[in-house]
């Protein structure tokens, strides 16, 4: 394992805000992290994956982690969760901000950069995933074949494979693979020894004004250089997606898009027990947060949206059980560009 104590590496001199700061008396008990990215705001959301995979077994570390320190719930402390404060300001000062963007976007950039001396491999995950199974150690074990970076492919493309996405359009891109931000494996260092953080500094100075945020700005500088992870540890939910979910038993459900598990308008979209997941630890934990309601009432879609919805997986069965067959089991990663 490696020391808890921060240092600075040639290849970073310079940049500031590169030490990370953990909530007092958290040690460091593996060199294998994940990590759920979120503000203080999105805390009580966060919790709900953090706890899951706090309890999928003992090889890796569990941590929140924000742009900021943030006051820990005792549940989360009992747990053994921890929480990492981490931002490089050379980096911050390129991003194109503004009051929809939350800093906590860009953790795994962030983190990327600050844990090299503290962990081997870190998986950063969004605060909207629900933990279902699998061995994160072992994910984060796995073979990630020369790169530094491991992820999941962006759901436009699972069908796709070959579609080029708007963001390289707008850069004059050729197609490449591209990936979902939502859930990012980092080995940190290759991460550095790639000098991603420059890369992602001067790509962010040069273009992501108006193209995107960490997903374009990772996508941007990597273009296809990265080792893709099976689906199932990143099952991107949509309507395309919803009804083969029960039969894909995935790992992570990352709820992209609008209907959050704890919003009034994924009912009838978002499984019960899925609702229900984020209702038990907001009402045991996090009284005070808003609630899911009703979750634990089954609601049903309207006719026109089930239909809509049955017709999309049925329009793409072929494609998608092509994508799924990539992958031998849960751990094995593959080239995107093959």
């Amino acid at each position: 394992m490696r020391s808890i104590i921060g240092s600075r590496r040639d290849s970073n001199e310079g940049r500031m805000g590169l030490t990370p700061i953990f909530n007092p008396g958290f040690q460091p008990k593996s060199d294998l992290a994940v990590i759920v990215a979120c503000d203080a705001n999105y805390l009580p959301y966060a919790a709900v994956p953090a706890l899951g995979m706090a309890l999928a077994g003992h090889g890796h570390d569990v941590l929140i982690g924000g742009p900021e320190p943030v006051e820990m719930p005792s549940a989360l402390l009992d747990a053994g969760i921890g929480h990492v404060a981490a931002r490089d300001d050379a980096l911050l000062d390129a991003l194109p901000l503004d009051a929809r963007r939350s800093l906590a976007t860009y953790m795994e950039l962030f983190l990327g950069n600050a844990l090299r001396d503290h962990y081997r491999r870190i998986l950063v995950i969004d605060a909207d995933i629900l933990y279902e199974r699998g061995d994160p150690a072992r994910l984060l074990s796995a073979d990630m074949l020369g790169h530094a970076v491991a992820a999941v492919r962006d759901n436009r493309q699972w069908r796709t494979p070959t579609r080029k996405v708007l963001e390289f359009r707008k850069l004059g891109e050729a197609a490449h693979p591209y990936f979902n931000a939502g859930v990012v494996m980092i080995d940190t260092e290759a991460f550095a020894a790639q000098d991603l953080p420059k890369r992602a500094e001067d790509f962010a100075r040069r273009h992501l004004a108006g193209l995107g945020r960490d997903q374009a700005l990772m996508n941007g500088i990597l273009k296809g250089d990265w080792a893709e992870i099976s689906p199932l540890w990143n099952w991107q939910f949509t309507s395309a997606s919803a009804h083969l979910t029960a039969m894909a038993d995935p790992c992570l459900i990352h709820f992209i898009g609008t209907r959050k598990p704890w919003l009034d308008r994924s009912q009838g979209i978002v499984p019960m027990r899925m609702r229900e997941a984020f209702g038990q630890v907001l009402s045991r934990h996090f009284p005070d947060a808003p609630q899911v309601s009703e979750a634990t009432r089954r609601h049903w879609p309207g006719a026109d949206t089930l239909r809509s919805a049955l017709f999309r997986q049925w329009k793409a069965a072929g494609p998608m059980i092509r994508y799924l067959n990539r992958f031998p089991d849960l751990y094995t990663m593959v080239d995107p560009r093959t």
